[in-house]
């Protein structure tokens, strides 16, 4: 299987490898479905931009380091219900959280790296949940390379849980960090190191960040992991990065925006070039990366018309040139 834009879609050749959700969290169109026209207009109305689906073009293409949907969305159940809670001034379900959180953790201790699925496959009133989760994905990932311990996991997962969520006490972009902050400090089921983690997130290494503009040495090592998750997870689901492109922004501010060894773990555990992305490579020859083997960055590239598979890191005077949105570009 591999994602698509939906733009791309073509209901001859494709069939949906996942399920497609609404607001409710309902299965609007089941795995092995095809897509009516009549639906897809409904499918872009909700905000939904990118499909997961099965072709000829997919065969032997694997997303093994996708998280398992089901895990996904109930988890974007849960922060749902948490965001909403603090909306409407309730008692946060803290300990439900928590037991979410255990759960990422495991997803992520499975794989050797994180394939995200998309916020733009899931109806668009569930992007900011859908947002949080990734994120959190996206951290422990990071501090599976940082080697940190399982109360650090717990605590850095709680708090990027939670990172959002002043924005459901607030309008105001900048203000959001404090007021997440003022609402989690007081709650005596969440640590005080998570709630600076939605205190710090976007405070920046040279202090040019907000709410207080505080540098490097007054920042917490886990409001940096989940500041460079949040900037990379916006970028891949809001301005339409490639992968590839999002870490080589990230790594062109490392002491500006974030710290060295943050950025190198982050690296070191996410993947440049998804299976099923359109590559050319510099000696011309256009194909779709179907595994990641042995190097995150370097993976094994099945080459179009041919069919023969190139393994990247055993080719040190070959690179991808180029990244298409489908064959039909290059």
């Amino acid at each position: 299987m591999r994602m698509i834009n939906i733009q791309e879609y073509d209901k001859k050749t494709m069939l949906l490898a996942e399920p497609i959700y609404d607001y409710r969290k309902r299965i609007l169109l089941a795995s092995g479905s095809t897509i009516h026209p009549k639906y897809m207009e409904k499918l872009k109305e909700i905000g939904i931009r990118s499909l997961i689906i099965e072709d000829a073009i997919s065969v032997g293409i694997t997303l093994d380091e996708m998280i398992d949907m089901p895990t996904w969305i109930d988890a974007i159940t849960m922060v749902e219900q948490v965001y909403q809670q603090a909306k409407n001034g309730q008692k946060l379900s803290i300990t439900e959280l928590q037991n979410t959180v255990k759960k990422l953790i495991n997803e992520v201790s499975q794989r050797r790296a994180i394939i995200l699925i998309p916020t733009s496959t899931i109806d668009e009133a569930l992007a900011l949940y859908a947002h949080v989760v990734n994120v959190t994905l996206i951290s422990l990932q990071i501090a599976k390379k940082l080697n940190l311990n399982q109360l650090q996991l717990s605590t850095l997962g709680l708090g990027t849980l939670l990172h959002d969520i002043g924005k459901m006490v607030t309008t105001e972009a900048l203000e959001h960090p404090e007021k997440g902050f003022q609402l989690l400090k007081s709650n005596p089921e969440v640590s005080l190191l998570a709630a600076h983690v939605a205190y710090q997130h976007h405070e920046t290494y040279e202090g040019s960040g907000f709410p207080r503009g505080i540098k490097i040495k007054q920042i917490i090592d886990l409001a940096q992991v989940c500041m460079v998750a949040n900037d990379y997870e916006n970028m891949i689901s809001k301005e339409g990065y490639q992968p590839h492109e999002a870490i080589e922004k990230i790594m062109s501010l490392v002491e500006k925006k974030y710290s060295y060894h943050i950025v190198l773990s982050f690296t070191n555990g996410i993947i440049s070039y998804p299976p099923g992305t359109h590559i050319r490579l510099n000696n011309g020859l256009c194909g779709i990366v179907i595994r990641i083997d042995s190097h995150l960055h370097r993976p094994i590239i099945k080459v179009e018309g041919i069919s023969e598979e190139i393994d990247l890191s055993e080719q040190s005077t070959l690179f991808i040139e180029k990244v298409y949105n489908d064959l039909s570009e290059n």
